[in-house]
């Protein structure tokens, strides 16, 4: 079974499995985790077993026809109706072979109440072979009525020498993972992204050097610093998420600020902002 490569969650993977086998596994599946943590990956893998393939890149590459993913659009990552609407017609009918079917619906935290309306007749009445797959990282934005319709698994991050293990056997040397276990804790998918993409280690190394003037009230610093980001908000925004991860690993009372800051001003730059104001404004309020 591909669900026992995933790294860790063994009670969630056995739960999974068994049920599989006995043939009680639920047609609507909630899997949630913070970002970083895999749920799609699981998902993937999840639906390879339920469809007895092993090709996962076929899946991932929506070249399977006995799997269909869906996730959102634009900047805002909405999935609009229309999208689920289609779903629907497409497992109206059952499969002629009798196969089992499934629909992973990614980041499902962004339905609007049209497409999660839209959704909730075949999840109330799903047919025999299908199974539904929602992901999220937000599961507090779930609409109740969603989740109320799903079996719901939390996955939470593997046991430290699960981590190590993972990284030795992509041969990267100890004193890197230890390096990042120290700001990601055991969060293999923002482990892995600073180690394997330049850019995004950048951005942590910035991250890293920014708290440090923080933490020393340099507003000039600060700003210096975070203008590299005034012409590219998805950076900023990773930016800031990297901050947040090096203040929870290094909580007091000024870091509980500077997590409250970083999370206010991530909610303005949602909107069309002018990035250099919020900058400006950000570190001198950062560094008070």
């Amino acid at each position: 079974m591909l669900l026992n490569t995933f790294t860790g969650n063994m009670n969630i993977k056995e739960s999974l499995l068994g049920a599989l086998a006995a043939g009680r596994l639920s047609h609507g599946l909630l899997l949630c985790g913070e970002k970083g943590m895999g749920v799609n990956h699981f998902a993937f893998l999840l639906a390879c077993d339920i469809i007895g393939t092993s090709d996962l890149d076929s899946i991932k590459q929506g070249k399977n026809p006995l799997v269909q993913v869906v996730h959102g659009e634009g900047a805002s990552g909405l999935i609009k109706v229309d999208k689920i609407r289609q779903i629907n017609e497409n497992v109206n009918f059952s499969s002629i072979s009798g196969e089992k079917r499934v629909v992973i619906i990614q980041n499902c935290e962004n339905f609007n109440s049209n497409s999660a309306n839209a959704l909730l007749k075949n999840l109330e009445e799903p047919k025999d072979d299908i199974t539904y797959i929602l992901t999220t990282n937000q599961p507090q934005s779930i609409m109740p009525t969603i989740r109320s319709r799903c079996s719901i698994y939390t996955l939470s991050c593997p046991k430290k020498n699960e981590v190590k293990q993972f990284f030795i056997d992509e041969d990267v040397d100890m004193d890197t993972i230890e390096r990042f276990i120290s700001i990601y804790g055991e969060n293999i998918g923002k482990i892995k992204n600073v180690i394997f993409n330049d850019k995004r280690y950048a951005i942590l190394q910035n991250a890293v050097s920014t708290y440090k003037y923080i933490k020393q009230n340099n507003a000039y610093e600060v700003s210096k610093l975070c203008y590299i980001y005034n012409k590219n908000k998805e950076d900023f925004k990773l930016f800031l998420d990297d901050l947040i991860d090096i203040c929870h690993r290094n909580l007091s009372i000024q870091t509980v600020y500077i997590i409250n800051t970083i999370q206010k001003y991530k909610q303005i730059i949602e909107n069309n902002v002018n990035l250099n104001l919020v900058i400006e404004n950000f570190a001198i309020e950062i560094t008070k």
